[in-house]
């Protein structure tokens, strides 16, 4: 793979896009639709039925669209994301007394990641693994047990820490309690040229962190897998970091909205909560049309989480509700609102709307692709030898791509 063409042919492909990406489909009312392309909204307004509403969600299309410009939108959407999985080793053993205290999730990864950081210190003559926040410090525990590596978990929080030295067995791991930044002395510390760093979900900038100390101390190597790409919006230094970014005609760069659909686009509905999305998703809709239109609020209003007992009510009971909660006089009765929603041509819009974010959802991993291959490429003019991989099932744990990296 071509980290460097392959950058440049996502941010070609998503420039023409930046309006439909950049922005909440509600943020675009009055005008939602006017970004995306008619002919697509109206074919993919057609399927209503639960079972092809996923699997459009999905973007297992091809049996069902038919406009030549969609398929091959969707067609290049699915070659841009394409990824190199991990080669097959042997398989990580189960440990009932490991994985006591860890969900499935977490049970996955490491049976997966560990056998290739195991394979991959090996390789390269390393002498130590960092594990860049490692919280209570499962996968340290993980490699020092099976494997016998030497391991170093750093995180700031002591409680998690004393969890782990308390769990473990034989004391194997290393706990350290550090800031990882990468100007923190203590950190650098740590980072001799044998070590490699490994940072699981390392959120926002911390991945940042890692990558650029682990070239400025020119360590052995790393692997590492983001997570929460919206914590990036408080950290404008933390996009386009390689050269190879910042000499782009048009960088791009991700505002809040975009960075969360990065992070939480691989959330798929399921069949046994789809009535509920779907639902909570109206009503938000709803609401806004009616701020916007008959409450003069122009703007986005949070309305945070609500308990999904109220969705089984209707509508007005819904913004009866929701404007208690933000202090809001309301000049309606439930009956206008629930007439005011239920407007044929307003539940059209709604659903048209709906669809709409199903392709703008279907840009999600060719953004999370780009913020990777900054990063990537960054190592790569650093010296390092870079692979971007797949390594655990997408319906397990979604955020499934590490950049691995050996000095070269």
């Amino acid at each position: 793979m071509d980290l460097k063409k392959r950058f440049q042919e996502i941010a070609e492909f998503l420039q023409p896009y930046q309006r439909i990406w950049q922005n909440e489909i509600m943020l675009l009312y009055p005008n939602p639709l006017d970004d995306f392309p008619r002919e697509w909204v109206d074919e993919l307004a057609q399927f209503k039925q639960q079972e092809d509403v996923i699997r459009l969600e999905k973007k297992e299309v091809f049996d069902y669209i038919k406009s030549p410009s969609l398929i091959a939108f969707y067609r290049r959407l699915e070659e841009l994301a394409e990824v190199p999985k991990i080669e097959e080793l042997p398989a990580f053993p189960d440990n009932k007394k490991l994985f006591l205290h860890m969900i499935p999730k977490k049970q996955h990864e490491i049976k997966r990641l560990a056998p290739f950081v195991n394979a991959f210190y090996q390789a390269q003559g390393i002498e130590k693994v960092v594990d860049i926040g490692g919280g209570i410090g499962h996968l340290a525990q993980s490699l020092a047990n099976h494997y016998h590596l030497k391991t170093t978990s750093l995180d700031l929080d002591p409680v998690m820490q004393q969890t782990g030295r308390e769990r473990q067995e034989n004391n194997q791991v290393e706990y350290i309690q550090v800031k990882v930044e990468a100007s923190d002395e203590k950190f650098n510390s740590v980072l001799t040229k044998k070590t490699m760093t490994l940072g699981l979900h390392t959120c926002g900038p911390l991945a940042n962190h890692q990558i650029k100390a682990s070239c400025s101390n020119h360590i052995k190597g790393l692997i590492s897998f983001g997570c929460c790409y919206e914590k990036l919006q408080h950290d404008p230094a933390s996009q386009n970091i390689s050269q190879t970014a910042r000499n782009l005609k048009e960088p791009i760069t991700f505002n809040y909205f975009a960075l969360t659909l990065a992070t939480r686009a691989h959330r798929k509905m399921h069949e046994k909560d789809y009535e509920l999305k779907l639902k909570v998703k109206y009503f938000r809709y709803g609401i806004h049309i009616l701020l916007h239109d008959e409450y003069e609020t122009k703007e986005l209003v949070s309305l945070g989480n609500s308990s999904p007992k109220l969705y089984d009510e209707s509508f007005g009971d819904y913004v009866i509700e929701q404007f208690r909660r933000i202090n809001l006089p309301l000049r309606h009765t439930k009956e206008e609102l629930n007439a005011f929603y239920a407007e044929p041509a307003r539940q059209d819009l709604i659903w048209k709307m709906l669809v709409a974010g199903l392709i703008r959802n279907a840009f999600g991993r060719l953004m999370e692709l780009y913020i990777l291959l900054d990063r990537a490429l960054y190592l790569e003019e650093h010296g390092y030898q870079v692979q971007l991989l797949e390594f655990f099932d997408e319906p397990i744990s979604p955020r499934n791509l590490g950049i691995v990296a050996n000095l070269v």
